[in-house]
């Protein structure tokens, strides 16, 4: 077929008129052409013919993107991806740091640990080493206590050390605090006990006061015999020292408290005798700000006013103001602070306690209010001197069933408490008191 018959065949496309080819491939080209008026249609009949003589028919253009893959979509998709990986990538790096970072709080905590069937040993008045379990007393009742509900003791010890020896003993406590926490409701209440107040240890025959536990037989023993006067199961012990009490307050920023001319001059003696260089508290009244040296100056005040009942007080309302300060703080500040405080601790509370109530429980809460009573309560006790020393004389079983419906919501049967010389007998105390005249 010549190039001139192949330029004849599109004039045909193109005019109607021009006549049919008698040598044409297409016979029946002629014939189509008369049937169509239609241009596209004489043009899809053509490529149809064409088709069945063995021609490739033009394929045609889709009008789905999808159909006609590019480059240009490859491209897309593999940013997509790699932003959704990047993205991916972060959070699991968030997540693990948050993983580590709680892993290093909780190793800034000094526990005294012992193996889960390990003999914890007192040294007894003989001087003898002998199982504490051995010498606490068997009760017949059981003591009351409410899973929700934790108690822990806290313990403030008069020393003016930056490190702690190995057992805890060696000094006494100036502060005796149980914290009883009901990680159910987001309740904190406090029990404060009065350093000079007479007890029976476990071990001892002669009660003594009882802050001389923590130098006989360090936390453990005082928080069995904690345990044995209130009746209430303790969950664990935490101590620190003034230095790192100091160290705890400065952590949060400060606190306020409320403080006299009188507080502040004895305050600013304390202040000196801890630390020469440092500041001394100028300012007096409502919402005065004390650094954490001035802090635990104003804390151990006690010849002021009503001696250690006032001081209890002052105590309080650092510690109350410690926690007020820390809910203040953002996220990030109540981390930091975090890191300060559990360094400063030692414990023998377990550290998946520890995580939930200073990782999650105390974080979680919308303010810090707390409730507070101080033992002795007025008409259960005796105070005064005593031979060479003066203590105070708590009649215990008077205390007992205030302190399981302060923590409890309820009181039960218990194992009369075994009390000093010079306590004022059951039916001379004042038992009628209602709760809620205590609580401050």
């Amino acid at each position: 077929m010549n190039s001139s018959d192949n330029r004849n065949r599109r004039l045909a496309v193109r005019n109607s008129d021009v006549p049919k080819q008698q040598d044409s491939e297409f016979t029946d080209t002629s014939s189509s052409i008369s049937k169509h008026n239609d241009v596209d249609d004489l043009i899809s009949d053509l490529d149809n013919e064409a088709y069945q003589y063995g021609f490739t028919k033009k394929p045609k253009r889709s009008s789905s993107k999808s159909d006609m893959p590019s480059s240009f979509s490859r491209t897309k998709l593999r940013v997509i991806l790699s932003v959704v990986a990047g993205f991916l990538g972060v959070v699991i790096g968030v997540i693990c740091f948050g993983f580590w970072y709680k892993d290093y709080l909780l190793n800034q905590i000094t526990y005294e640990t012992t193996e889960r069937n390990a003999v914890i040993t007192i040294i007894n008045e003989e001087g003898n080493t002998v199982p504490l379990q051995e010498v606490i007393e068997t009760t017949k009742y059981e003591i009351i206590q409410e899973e929700p509900i934790k108690n822990f003791l806290l313990i403030g010890i008069d020393s003016r050390a930056n490190s702690y020896n190995s057992s805890g003993t060696g000094d006494r406590s100036d502060v005796i605090c149980v914290m009883s926490v009901d990680m159910n409701k987001g309740t904190i209440k406090l029990l404060s006990i009065q350093r000079d107040s007479y007890a029976y240890f476990p071990g001892y025959s002669t009660p003594h006061k009882i802050n001389a536990a923590m130098a006989y037989g360090g936390p453990d023993l005082l928080q069995a015999t904690v345990e044995s006067c209130l009746r209430i199961k303790i969950d664990g012990y935490a101590y620190v020292n003034f230095s790192h009490m100091a160290q705890i307050i400065d952590a949060v920023g400060g606190v306020y408290v409320n403080m006299t001319a009188g507080e502040r001059n004895v305050a600013n003696d304390y202040i000196k005798r801890m630390n020469s260089n440092a500041a001394l508290i100028q300012s007096t009244g409502s919402g005065t700000w004390l650094n954490g040296i001035q802090a635990v100056g104003y804390a151990r005040v006690r010849y002021v006013g009503n001696g250690d009942y006032e001081r209890m007080e002052r105590q309080i309302e650092v510690l109350r103001s410690v926690m007020s300060q820390y809910m203040k703080l953002s996220a990030t500040g109540k981390l930091a602070a975090m890191d300060d405080v559990l360094s400063a601790v030692v414990t023998n509370i377990d550290k998946s306690d520890i995580e939930k109530l200073g990782l999650e429980f105390l974080p979680s809460l919308q303010n810090a209010e707390m409730q507070y009573i101080q033992l002795p309560i007025e008409g259960c006790y005796n105070a005064g001197m005593y031979g060479d020393e003066w203590s105070v004389r708590i009649n215990w079983n008077a205390i007992v069933p205030y302190v399981q419906e302060y923590f409890y919501g309820t009181t039960t049967d218990f194992d009369e408490v075994k009390v000093p010389k010079h306590v004022p007998s059951l039916e001379n105390c004042d038992t009628d008191i209602p709760l809620e005249n205590l609580i401050h």
